[in-house]
């Protein structure tokens, strides 16, 4: 409970810090709402990384000095990296639980600090940690899914995502991964601005949840 409870309460420091009083009082409410009902409408998107290898990192490299990237496996490396003094678990509660699962975390630090931090997956197991909206992707086709996106508000609008999706997906494609899709709320333009590289926003998907009953509607869009 306390590690369900961790997140939320992480997020709700953030939203104060960067947007004050008010802010915080209306995610508190959609919060408590969701725990009994919620219906959401995501964009889904596809990212062909056939061209990741052409792509120059350092067009993408932020004005930020003393940055590090790390991809992180399994708990025993995040508890070594940790050892060494980079903060992690403490600013992704879930993170145990999604390395377990088999999720990968893509980590930029700043000095010893997280400054943003990416999840993929690559089987069904390892999406499920990440709750991500229950989208189809075609594991056995050597696709993966990416979500979980979180940037520390210290270092947001410097550059850091789009950095680290450029990495991302180079280090994906030479594991042998040939397409990323993820979802993105309808109505968060912020997280839509942010995505990089052109990906093509292939469907729209519906989800409601009434209680434990749920349900996931995907169409195609032209």
């Amino acid at each position: 409970m306390l590690i369900r409870m961790a997140t939320p309460l992480r997020r709700a420091r953030d939203v104060l810090q960067t947007g004050g009083l008010i802010p915080l009082v209306r995610r508190g409410l959609l919060f408590m709402g969701r725990l009994f009902f919620q219906y959401e409408t995501y964009y889904l998107y596809e990212d062909s990384l056939a061209d990741a290898r052409n792509v120059n990192e350092a067009d993408y490299m932020p004005r930020i000095e003393n940055l590090t990237w790390k991809v992180i496996y399994t708990n025993q490396e995040a508890g070594e990296m940790e050892a060494e003094g980079f903060e992690f678990r403490s600013k992704v509660p879930n993170a145990k639980k999604r390395l377990d699962k088999g999720a990968m975390a893509f980590c930029i630090f700043v000095g010893k600090e997280l400054g943003s931090v990416g999840w993929a997956a690559t089987t069904q197991e390892a999406k499920d940690s990440l709750s991500e909206p229950p989208f189809v992707v075609g594991f056995s086709n050597n696709e993966a899914c990416v979500g979980g996106l979180w940037t520390n508000p210290k270092y947001r609008r410097m550059g850091l995502r789009r950095y680290g999706s450029a990495k991302r997906r180079r280090f994906m494609l030479e594991k042998g991964i040939v397409r990323h899709r993820g979802a993105i709320p309808k109505w968060n333009i912020a997280s839509q601005r942010s995505v990089t590289f052109a990906p093509d926003i292939h469907g729209e998907g519906r989800y409601f949840r009434f209680l434990w009953w749920q349900s996931w509607k995907e169409k195609p869009l032209t």
